[in-house]
């Protein structure tokens, strides 16, 4: 979801009441999986200033892409081949801790810079594949009691994302593989039915053909998107004044670890998930599975 000001608090015990009404709804609703998590349910709720109509109305949305787009959202495996070459040519990282503002950090860049490497369908199923194995966990740290007692709170959950994208490296060649249709999906998933809210977006280490480049997105990004965006041209100074230095990665000057480090987490968090990931109860609408046997 895109930005907006908002002030998501609100008490456990009210969270708890809102979160049984949705997930009973959510349960009952055929034209949605048969499963979720309740944190799941958390985020969409706190995107939307847990306004019970909205949040169902974004919860609706989110599954109604996914399951007109099952190569993107559904049929995944951290073990088929080209998913595999996606996450060896690409880092997608989130970043431990949140900035003063209460916002997550998620950081992309290339590894290698063949253009033949990219793949628009595993980029972005890879992005989202990390996306919902992060939404199943608190973006704050907790100890293994807590974690184990299962109580949710406002707090668990960020106030939006920010995003940092590391395009050294990039050319114009590299468009020739960008999937447009692709493209599309995938700025309609994250602006209008994603249960996190951008907050900003970050590009850093931009060529001199940079707008050449972003004409190819500019039609699918909203005005108020587009606003958000901010090219770093000259070194990384005016990024730490958004973005906490000591948040980064060490090789962009902080303190989080190297970027091998990070991947490497983020990996094994994605072989924990894989389970989750690949059932299709959480994901595919009940209706469309029935479906498949309108034709007799």
């Amino acid at each position: 979801m895109d930005n907006k000001e908002i002030s998501s608090f609100i008490d456990d015990n009210d969270l708890k009441t809102k979160l049984d009404e949705l997930l009973h709804w959510f349960e009952g609703n055929p034209n949605l999986p048969q499963k979720v998590e309740r944190i799941v349910l958390l985020r969409f709720l706190k995107c939307m200033q847990y306004d019970m109509s909205k949040t169902k109305t974004l919860i609706e949305l989110n599954y109604s892409i996914r399951n007109k787009n099952p190569n993107l959202f559904i049929d995944r495996n951290m073990e088929d081949e080209m998913t595999a070459k996606g996450l060896k040519v690409s880092d997608i990282v989130i970043l431990p801790g949140l900035t003063p503002e209460r916002y997550k950090v998620l950081f992309f860049r290339m590894v290698d810079f063949d253009p033949s490497t990219r793949n628009s369908v595993e980029e972005t199923k890879i992005f989202f594949m990390m996306a919902d194995a992060r939404f199943t966990m608190p973006d704050v740290e907790k100890t293994e009691k807590e974690l184990a007692a299962g109580n949710l709170s406002d707090s668990d959950i960020a106030e939006g994302d920010v995003q940092v994208v590391d395009i050294k490296g990039y050319t114009m060649r590299h468009l020739a593989y960008v999937s447009i249709f692709v493209l599309r999906v995938y700025m309609r998933f994250l602006q209008e039915a994603y249960p996190s809210r951008l907050r900003a977006l970050h590009i850093i280490n931009c060529p001199s053909f940079i707008d050449r480049m972003l004409t190819v997105m500019r039609p699918f990004i909203r005005e108020e998107v587009h606003k958000m965006i901010k090219y770093h041209t000259e070194g990384l100074e005016s990024l730490y004044e958004d973005v906490p230095k000591d948040m980064l990665p060490e090789e962009y000057g902080g303190k989080a670890g190297t970027m091998a480090e990070l991947k490497t987490k983020w990996l094994r968090t994605l072989k924990e998930k894989s389970a989750y990931l690949r059932d299709e109860k959480y994901w595919r609408n009940q209706s469309q599975g029935r479906s498949r046997w309108s034709w007799f």
